[in-house]
């Protein structure tokens, strides 16, 4: 079966996503996952960054591999910085079963919804103000999958071009119920916020520890390989607690990574994987006064449950073409 990005986009929403990333989360910290360390690739003289990401819950009758790029110049050409598909083979011969030809939909749809899971757990139930660092797919998205969870009257956005942050508040003013401000300085942005995330492809520290309030929650996701960082380190030693999605991959990557190698925590110092939370085994936000952060690095879990889904409301509806393998 082949599915078109537009195909893909007609049984899916963001609210399904964020319970089928819930679900893979509690999948991961259940030992039903098996899901290996990603590879990356780098075309450094494109500025393009590939993930390749397997991954396969035991029982289900697919595995799903996933393959996703960024290419930092590509909106110079009027193409997005995106791309990617999603290839479902049968786990009992290995035979392809679907090729979702999503560019790079279903991994925007996921992290978002990632996003989203994280803010419902760790973020204050009464929240009046959000920050956006970076107006890229995720910053739109982000902040549409954390309006189905939590209410909010302020939206802050900063991008490193302010004509960007002000094309971001025009757009997102027709899809959200808040105020959205543009300001010129991340610092503007993320003081006095209940709730900041960063969705950048950053590689030094954006937001400073200084400007961070009791109370905040933080969502870090764009700092998906070891040169990235968007939080500065000491945001991560003065949090209360730090959740991730993959305690062994947070270690090589992301936040993390950073904070670990710079001496100011200690890998035993994270509170949680998400999933965890998730299962009630461990707390999420406890007192509105706690400062937490998610550091978020992708897992194909989250590939693997958002494409079978996909895939199985396709066939229902019989759609779809099909090709001889």
């Amino acid at each position: 079966m082949l599915l078109t990005k537009e195909e893909i986009e007609s049984v899916i929403t963001i609210e399904d996503s964020i319970n089928a990333v819930a679900e893979g989360f509690k999948a991961f910290n259940s030992g039903k996952a098996v899901i290996p360390f990603p590879v990356a690739l780098k075309i450094e003289e494109n500025k393009g960054d590939v993930h390749i990401k397997p991954g396969y819950m035991k029982g289900s009758d697919l595995y799903c591999v996933k393959i996703a790029s960024g290419f930092d110049d590509n909106p110079k050409l009027g193409l997005p910085s995106s791309h990617g598909m999603q290839l479902l083979f049968s786990s009992h011969t290995g035979q392809p079963k679907a090729f979702l030809m999503d560019r790079g939909l279903l991994t925007d749809l996921r992290t978002a919804a990632a996003g989203a899971v994280a803010a419902d757990v760790l973020a204050r139930k009464s929240v009046k103000t959000v920050a956006i660092i970076g107006t890229g797919t995720q910053g739109r998205l982000q902040m549409e999958a954390l309006s189905k969870v939590r209410a909010f009257d302020e939206l802050r956005v900063w991008d490193r071009t302010h004509e960007s942050a002000r094309r971001y508040a025009s757009e997102m003013r027709k899809r959200l119920d808040a105020s959205i401000t543009p300001v010129k300085t991340v610092e503007e942005a993320v003081r006095g916020s209940d709730i900041v995330v960063t969705a950048t492809a950053s590689t030094s520290p954006l937001v400073k520890a200084d400007w961070i309030s009791k109370g905040v929650h933080i969502t870090a996701v764009g700092s998906d390989s070891p040169e990235k960082q968007e939080l500065e380190s000491a945001v991560l030693g003065k949090a209360d607690k730090i959740v991730v999605d993959s305690l062994p991959q947070v270690l090589k990557l992301g936040e993390v990574h950073h904070a670990v190698e710079q001496g100011v925590i200690k890998g035993s110092s994270v509170h949680a994987e998400l999933g965890e939370v998730l299962l009630g085994r461990k707390p999420g936000r406890v007192r509105d006064d706690e400062i937490t952060v998610c550091d978020l690095t992708g897992i194909a879990i989250q590939d693997v449950v958002i494409s079978q889904m996909v895939f199985e409301r396709a066939v229902k509806k019989n759609m779809g073409n099909y090709i001889s393998v």
